[in-house]
């Protein structure tokens, strides 16, 4: 695999770290269970390139320095099924990615609501469930709760 972009990957890791999971919080709702390494491992290889465990843990955590192997987020792109400019540059969350994330946070949510509930029967009036509630969805708009 050969860089051909200048630039190389222009977002700085924290960010490219935000969109991977974000990517990951969609295959997972797409597909019920979490995405294994492996799965991102063959496709990367299959694709001609390679990917380590600990890259991809730098990667998916936002650690180290700015990924600028610009051929590796173009497949990473591939496999997510997502424009490359995605991983490679400032550009928007794809629509139907955003759409899903919004709704899995919704659901996510209402989890922790539910939880709440069970947890303290009889100790939380129904108005106290529904603040815990507007807050949660207050901090999953934010993008705190994911």
């Amino acid at each position: 695999m050969t860089t051909t972009d200048p630039k190389g990957g222009a977002l700085d890791a924290a960010e490219l770290a935000r969109r991977l999971n974000l990517l990951l919080d969609f295959e997972e709702s797409q597909r019920g269970a979490p995405v294994p390494f492996s799965a991102v491992e063959d496709y990367v290889a299959a694709q001609g390139g390679s990917l380590s465990r600990a890259k991809w843990t730098y990667m998916i955590s936002g650690g180290g320095r700015r990924n600028r192997d610009t051929d590796l987020l173009r497949v990473l792109a591939g496999f997510f099924e997502v424009d490359e400019r995605f991983l490679l540059e400032d550009s928007a969350v794809p629509e139907r990615i955003g759409a899903q994330i919004e709704l899995v946070r919704a659901l996510r949510s209402a989890r922790v609501s539910g939880f709440a509930a069970r947890t303290f029967p009889g100790e939380l009036s129904p108005d106290a469930l529904r603040r815990i509630a507007r807050v949660l969805e207050e901090e999953s708009a934010r993008g705190s709760v994911a």
